[in-house]
């Protein structure tokens, strides 16, 4: 094992004798950065919740798009980009060996046209971005295989739920975090399995139980209290979905009583071997979160069936030996240093975009069923082998080669994408790092129409012309607006107009998990250590999975 200095932010790290095999496997050097910082530069990468409407530099029609209007970028409308109208090895160049890669990369990523949203196989889903196969979906971000569902992120296979975050197989649900197979379950974080109950944490099996923790196969319960039927339901009539009040009453009271419950080090089941968080059905993944039905993994994010891969954030969906990439998947294997590259490719190298069967290319951008490629210029087999092997020992001479793109070549303003969520910096930091700042987002303040005295408190009150109303969000002052497909889901859910904008919901929901960092801590119960997500000076009562395991079963 051997001990580093990140070359960012100076904190040592680790590079363990499994690491350096991986690298000699996949032919890469160990990288300078340490995990965290090399996160964050992929996620530099990562467009997902700042939209804005542009022309299509094709068509020049209206879009929707994650390119702003004003960006020195292209971008075409999903079908124009797929269409046969342009074709990427028109920007094919010759590589310059007297210059750096990257400064090359980037000039031809400001010439080749970029998708305006990363969106397949959807249906009447105007308002989406990252989403596939999915129907009359709105504002969903990042989700897979949904119907009806509002204002949601990382959902999959879910129908008519809103406001939810890393959902699966849910139906109308509300506000619900990390959940599965749950049906008309609101406010809830951890629940499996359970219906028609609000407020429940960590509860698996339950039905008709309201504000209750550590529960399984219950009914009835209120606050952890067992009753009958009759006497459950009227503790639970006097409470009013659509009241602000009585919402911020129980949570109050939820809050307190999940303190008195212990929490297992790691959220996930079904693992053998694994370290990180919210990993299920994993063998061997070391430092991953949000993982699932993988195996041999380390420092992955967001992934789901993926093998022998390593620094691979988001997607996967039969995945094999990915290393420091973000946003690729669907039928990949042996991608390095690439972003948004899917749908049955395989042995890319420092590409972006290169999609439906892009093979064996390098520094490329937008190929679409092409091989053989450097910088969008098609070669014959022994050229194209030749000639990337040159190109790799020039990047060893720059200092270049086994570092993902750096971040002041992304095509995105770092307050733009994923990393400020995770890695937030000033204006200042940002720019005297060299990178891009977007001064004006896409938010309105001010601009709202009616006063929040004025809105009904329940959907059911609220007349039809509210969908002609802007509102200001009351934390951050934004202006949004309710939809009439939302705000009949809310008259039939009984719930109340939200008063907050849907990215501050989001943002709430996501603070409401645990970071992506690990801790040392010793077991609440039998003192053994453990590694975990929860910092050592937190409240909460933590549990190895042993221990855990015997208190609630």
């Amino acid at each position: 094992m051997e001990t580093r200095n990140c070359l960012s932010c100076k904190s040592s790290f680790e590079i363990t004798d499994r690491d350096v095999k991986y690298y000699e496997k996949i032919d890469v050097p160990s990288p300078t950065l340490c995990p965290r910082c090399r996160l964050q530069r992929r996620l530099a990468f990562r467009m997902e919740r700042t939209l804005y409407m542009r022309n299509c530099d094709l068509s020049g029609k209206k879009m929707m798009s994650i390119i702003a209007p004003d960006s020195k970028y292209k971008a075409f409308s999903i079908d124009e980009w797929y269409s046969d109208r342009w074709n990427a090895l028109l920007f094919g160049r010759a590589f310059d060996f007297n210059r750096p890669f990257f400064e090359q990369f980037s000039e031809l990523l400001q010439q080749v046209p970029l998708l305006a949203l990363q969106v397949v196989g959807v249906q009447n889903c105007d308002f989406v971005n990252q989403v596939g196969w999915s129907k009359d979906c709105y504002l969903i971000i990042e989700a897979d295989y949904n119907e009806s569902c509002l204002y949601s992120y990382r959902i999959f296979y879910s129908k008519m739920c809103i406001d939810c975050t890393e959902i699966f197989k849910c139906e109308r649900c509300y506000e619900c975090t990390d959940c599965e197979n749950c049906f008309n379950v609101k406010w809830s974080q951890l629940a499996k399995q359970c219906a028609d109950s609000a407020f429940l944490y960590d509860c698996r099996g339950c039905m008709s139980c309201f504000g209750c923790v550590g529960l399984r196969q219950k009914k009835y319960c209120f606050f952890n209290e067992q009753f009958n039927k009759e006497e459950y339901e009227r503790r639970v009539a006097p409470f009013d979905f659509a009241n602000p009040q009585h919402i911020k009453l129980a949570s109050e009271r939820f809050e307190k009583l999940k303190l008195e419950f212990p929490r297992k080090a790691i959220t996930g089941e079904m693992n053998d071997n694994v370290s990180g968080n919210y990993i299920y059905q994993s063998k061997d993944c070391n430092e991953c979160y949000g993982v699932r039905e993988s195996r041999d993994c380390s420092h992955c994010l967001f992934i789901r069936t993926a093998k022998d891969c390593m620094d691979y954030s988001v997607w996967g969906s039969n995945a094999e030996r990915i290393y420091e990439s973000q946003a690729c998947g669907q039928n990949i294997f042996n991608l390095r240093f690439c972003a948004d590259c899917f749908d049955g490719s395989h042995d890319l190298t420092y590409c972006f975009q290169c999609v439906t069967g892009s093979n064996y290319s390098f520094g490329c951008i937008g190929l679409q069923k092409q091989q053989y490629c450097v910088f969008n210029k098609k070669y014959p087999q022994g050229e194209y082998e030749k000639l990337t092997a040159r190109i790799i020992e020039h990047m060893k001479k720059t200092g270049e080669w086994g570092e993902f793109f750096p971040m002041n070549i992304a095509p995105y303003s770092y307050n733009e994408t994923v990393a400020q969520e995770y890695f937030p910096l000033t204006k200042e930091t940002a720019e005297n790092s060299g990178l891009a700042w977007k001064e004006n987002l896409p938010w309105t303040t001010g601009k709202e129409t009616i006063e929040p005295s004025k809105i009904p408190l329940s959907a059911k009150d609220a007349p039809d012309s509210i969908l002609k109303e802007v509102l200001a969000c009351e934390a951050t002052g934004r202006n949004y607006r309710i939809t009439e497909q939302e705000l009949k889901l809310y008259r039939e859910m009984g719930l109340g107009l939200p008063r907050l904008h849907p990215d501050e919901r989001h943002r709430r929901r996501w603070i409401s998990r645990n970071p992506l960092q690990l801790w040392q801590r010793l077991c609440s119960k039998c003192g053994t250590e453990i590694q975990t997500t929860y910092a050592s000076d937190r409240p909460e009562i933590v549990y190895c999975e042993a221990c855990y395991l015997k208190t609630v079963y």
